[in-house]
């Protein structure tokens, strides 16, 4: 929930509901064309106008890059002319209705985005032609060694560095005078193309100096002082380089990206693909970390028709996009783009994301099924130096997980020295609780940057400092920001820190030495994002690359400096499609992508330091590492043919009874000649394939043609039986990826003959279901009782949650239901209930039970629900129970309860939210003291549904119940607390509670909320008569 909402509706809570009511009457979704987040917007808004007619790249056909579109160039400037045609006289109509354009597409999408009085969008919405109104979006951004650990050497060696591939680079714009990109390489350089300050003119004109022979073109969407100021289009794509152009200037990203791609000093220093051109698309600011919304639709578009004349047929090879959304959902306008861009015949690469190793939040647009996903791994030089406890010795021993800062660098370390725990640490704010002198200061993390917490403990005569975690997980790197002075840094775990603290009076003595490593080659960065992907349950990301490279720092002339990050990752998967296109140009993006995927290196572990031996999943790795140089010699691919990807993703399936799967995979044999290949599986760990749980079939070979394809099917089957006892849930447990390892099967279908070994990775989350169902809908009691029978067919014991029936709400119809590309979810609510319940301590709760039509994958995104409570029923709300992730955006996969005083605009966290992953039902819970209630208040509530992950808009709402918790209209009891046995049946009692239909007149029966139960069958409405 976003807390501000319930405050701006603090002195007129009664007024906010009327609106709430109409739109509840009317269905809530507006229409075809509205986007429900602007129902109820007020002032100025941004919008994307979608036009009713396809954009070009979808008339002109799928592939028209490899095998020619349907339209000649004649034909695409005058579909282009009618389109423009249209977009001009609905602009004539809209700038009647007071708005403004902001830009337009026509290539990848065709739309216009507007800024206009929300007032006005119903007027849009009437206007002829408009098919879709949606907010706009904005998003963040998230080669020694590392190119020829790739492959990507030896296929230079062999004549491919991308030449003649034009790769768009859409970021924070490129550096054309570094030197790596063929520039002169000096400051005066810079300074003639940028100027001295982001004010600076020089900054919007191109004078002479662009484009270059290596950036042979592209365009600046946004100017030099947005998301501060209006955005400022202009031709001169350069990034502002902090290191000539003082703060706020932040606009390195874009360079040393394009570096990693195609960078080439002449000598020694190349990218993946040194020989490809790039165009500077600069869609990201200059001074923040922000991606506009209209400058990444009018870059995409932009790189479909670089010289902007109408013609498609010179759209660029590849896009990459080293930045995104995490928990990616495939409405957004962005993806929609993306996609259309490959099956016009573009490859699109972009980085899965930096939020760690939680389910289901890989970013947008990697999420995208076309674009290739890229997730990252270690460099070869990569180590860990754990610290050494030499005393005393209840703690004493090796602690291998932490991790390194490089601007403070191990070097010497320090031997046998002593812990002095300082607290927070942060200048200028924090009294050291010690003195760390000739000791190593631990420091908790948290309120500064970490960098400014060393420097001031070096100043203070620190040996050595350990920076120790406030939160659970593993140990992370942090970035430069300040200081001076700095001494060898070493990052430790909370646990870790923890027990130096518990026994930092005895003392504790501790080593770091320099000579002591573990590699980390050939294994997972712990920040790199997880999938599998939000909106379809499919493996994401797709491969993984190494990210930390040391690439061009852009105003430096000359300089480098390390980037990292899954950021530094999609470039180095970027250059490698370069690769490939320049050697295969009559290869499909689908193509590519698999080869890709097919030759991957798929021994990657997760931490060598941590957990030896222990493979990387492949929700985390896809198909593994990327080897360009295996792809390029691969004279073999192999794909889903349904999906046109190189992996089979059998996806989430609540699984009651024995099931089975199945996908169809083409094989491509580019070869001469006819071939046989042998077909294999294996799973990813052994203990999966010895379960029995999941069995994978396929025929044991498969002839193909000399250069043709040919399918065979792959069979899942799954025992339920088998399976393990599911251990995830999305509240307390929402962030915990090493769960979903426990739960999910995976592994590798091999490939091969005696010239070729591919692969293509699969994935299967099945989760031991129940199957309990009632024996009837409605119950008539006698005499104040009655019964009902539930039956479990499932493979577990079905547990049930009974609530009182407080509300209920019909079906939204599909039409008004999101599509792909369309920029907003729908929460359609069924039911809602509450209870009351003990909280400890003698202590009693209230837990409102939410159970809505379709489910989410997981329960942070994009489902909020808003409990307005009239404690009194005085007819004003006096609080609001809502449901959030814990810490704010992508912060920890878990999602909580909250409570909002709208007396005081102050709100406290109070329970995790009772959710699972994968489904449709959320149980919130909040004291009642928290809510000035006690369970003999008859109280008034209203449940509202939001979507909370585009930008908040009301889609649905359950309103005017009046409820007493300790005197409902009936209660239900019996059922086991271990549930519906599997195989078995269970009766609970109805029984009429007196005084219940004056106390709690809404009440009409039970709702019952079954724990893990099988998809679309999770929520029992029983009316009790």
């Amino acid at each position: 929930m976003a807390v501000e909402r319930p405050q701006a509706g603090a002195s007129s809570g009664a007024a906010r509901l009327a609106d709430a009511s109409a739109l509840a009457v009317q269905g809530r979704v507006q229409a075809a064309a509205v986007d429900p987040r602007l129902v109820s917007s007020k002032g100025t808004v941004e919008i994307v106008v979608g036009l009713v007619d396809a954009p070009l790249t979808v008339v002109h056909g799928r592939n028209f890059k490899q095998t020619g579109g349907a339209l000649n160039a004649g034909q695409q400037k005058a579909y282009l002319r009618q389109l423009a045609q249209k977009q001009d006289d609905l602009m004539g109509q809209v700038r009647g209705l007071g708005g403004r354009e902001l830009g337009r597409v026509s290539k990848a999408l065709n739309a216009v985005m507007v800024s206009i009085d929300a007032a006005r969008i119903q007027d849009i919405a009437a206007l002829p032609g408009v098919r879709t109104i949606r907010p706009l979006i904005n998003y963040q951004l998230d080669l020694s060694e590392t190119v020829p650990y790739i492959g990507a050497s030896a296929v230079q060696a062999a004549g491919f560095d991308g030449t003649g591939i034009r790769v768009a680079v859409l970021d924070s714009g490129i550096d054309y005078t570094h030197a790596f990109f063929g520039g002169a390489g000096t400051a005066a350089a810079y300074t003639a193309a940028y100027g001295t300050s982001t004010s600076d003119s020089r900054t919007t004109t191109t004078d002479g100096l662009f484009p270059t022979a290596k950036v042979i073109g592209g365009f600046d969407f946004v100017g030099e002082t947005w998301p501060r100021g209006a955005l400022a289009p202009d031709p001169d794509p350069i990034g502002c380089g902090p290191a000539a152009i003082a703060p706020p200037c932040a606009g390195d990203h874009g360079t040393h990206v394009a570096d990693i791609i195609a960078g080439n000093d002449g000598g020694s220093h190349k990218g993946v693909a040194p020989g490809a051109r790039l165009y500077a698309v600069k869609v990201c600011s200059a001074i923040a970390t922000a991606c506009s919304g209209v400058a990444l639709l009018e870059g995409m578009d932009f790189a479909l028709d670089p010289n902007g004349d109408g013609d498609i047929s010179d759209a660029v090879d590849v896009v990459n996009m080293s930045l995104g959304a995490s928990y990616g959902q495939i409405e957004d306008d962005l993806s929609a783009a993306s996609a259309n861009a490959v099956r016009s015949g573009v490859v699109v690469v972009a980085s899965a994301g930096n939020s760690a190793d939680r389910p289901y939040i890989t970013g947008s647009p990697s999420s995208t099924p076309e674009v290739i996903s890229v997730a990252q791994t270690q460099v070869p030089s990569a180590v860990v130096f754990p610290l050494v406890i030499n005393s005393p010795a209840a703690i004493a021993g090796t602690y291998s997980n932490t991790a390194t800062v490089d601007w403070a660098p191990v070097d010497g370390g320090f031997n046998m020295t002593q812990v002095a725990f300082v607290g927070r640490g942060c200048p200028g704010v924090d009294t050291y609780l010690d003195n760390p002198a000739g000791k190593v200061a631990l420091i908790d993390r948290g309120a500064c940057n970490v960098s400014l917490k060393v420097d001031r403990a070096a100043k203070a005569g620190a040996v050595g400092v350990l920076i120790g975690l406030v939160a659970a997980g593993d140990a992370v790197s942090f970035s430069f920001g300040g200081g001076d002075t700095f001494v060898p840094t070493l990052v430790i775990t909370q646990s870790t820190s923890g027990l130096i603290k518990a026994h930092i009076a005895d003392p504790v003595i501790a080593t770091l030495s320099p000579s002591v490593t573990t590699p980390l080659v050939m294994s997972m960065v712990s920040t790199s994002s997880r999938g599998p992907n939000y909106s379809f349950n499919a493996i994401k990301p797709d491969i993984g690359a190494p990210g930390a490279s040391v690439s061009a720092l852009a105003g430096s002339g000359t300089g480098a400096t390390a980037f990292g990050g899954t950021s530094g990752a999609a470039p180095m998967v970027t250059g490698s499609a370069a690769l490939l296109v320049q050697k295969y140009p009559a290869r499909t993006p689908p193509e590519i992508k698999s080869l890709l995927m097919n030759t991957a290196e798929t021994n990657i572990t997760i931490n060598p330091a941590t957990q030896p031996g222990v493979l990387a999943p492949i929700t985390r790795i896809g198909g593994g590492e990327v080897r360009v140089d295996r792809a390029a010699n691969s004279t073999t691919a192999a794909w889903d043919d349904a999906d046109l990807t190189g992996s089979l993703s059998f996806g989430y399936l609540s699984a009651a009874s024995p099931t089975t799967l199945s996908k169809t995979v083409r094989v491509r044999n580019y070869g001469s000649t006819a071939r046989t290949y042998s077909i294999s599986s294996a799973f990813r760990y052994a203990d999966d394939a010895a379960s029995g749980a999941v069995t994978l079939s396929a025929p044991g070979s498969i002839v193909v043609a000399a250069d043709s394809s040919a399918t065979f099917r792959v069979r899942l089957s799954i025992d339920p039986s088998k399976l393990p006892i599911w251990t995830l849930n999305g509240g307390s447990r929402g962030g915990d990826g090493f769960r979903l390892q426990g739960v999910e099967f995976d592994g590798y279908l091999g490939i091969a003959d005696a010239t070729d070994n591919i692969h293509l990775a699969w994935q299967v989350l099945p989760h031991r279901s129940a199957a309990v169902t009632p024996a009837a809908t409605n119950v008539t009691l006698s005499g104040g009782t009655g019964s009902l029978a539930l039956s479990n067919a499932g493979a577990v014991d079905g547990r049930v949650d009974v609530f009182s029936l407080l509300g209920t709400s019909g079906k939204i119809p599909k039409k008004f239901l999101p599509n792909p590309g369309d920029n907003f979810a729908v929460v359609d609510l069924r039911a809602v209930g509450a209870r009351l319940v003990g909280i400890g301590g003698g202590n009693f709760g209230v837990q409102f039970a939410v159970n809505t039509f379709g489910q989410r994958s997981h329960p942070n995104y994009p489902a909020e629900f808003d409990i307005y409570i009239d404690k009194d029923n005085d007819g004003d709300f006096d609080f609001v129970v809502f449901n959030l992730e814990n810490g704010g955006f992508a912060a920890s996969g878990q999602n909580v309860t909250g409570v909002f005083n709208l007396a005081t605009n102050t709100s406290s966290v109070f329970f995790f939210t009772d959710a699972d992953l994968d489904s449709a039902n959320a149980i919130l819970t909040a004291p009642l003291a928290a809510l000035g209630l006690t369970p003999g208040t008859q109280f008034g509530f209203s449940v509202f549904a939001f979507d909370n992950y585009f930008s908040g808009a009301l889609t649905d709402a359950i309103e005017g119940i009046t409820y007493t918790l300790g005197t409902p209209r009936f209660t239900g009891s019996g059922i086991p607390a271990a549930g519906v046995p599997a195989g078995g049946s269970s009766t609970l009692m109805i029984n009429a509670v007196p005084g219940g239909d004056v106390a709690s007149p809404s009440q009409t029966g039970l709702l019952l909320m079954y724990r893990d139960s099988k998809t679309e069958r999770e929520a029992s409405q029983i009316l009790v008569f």
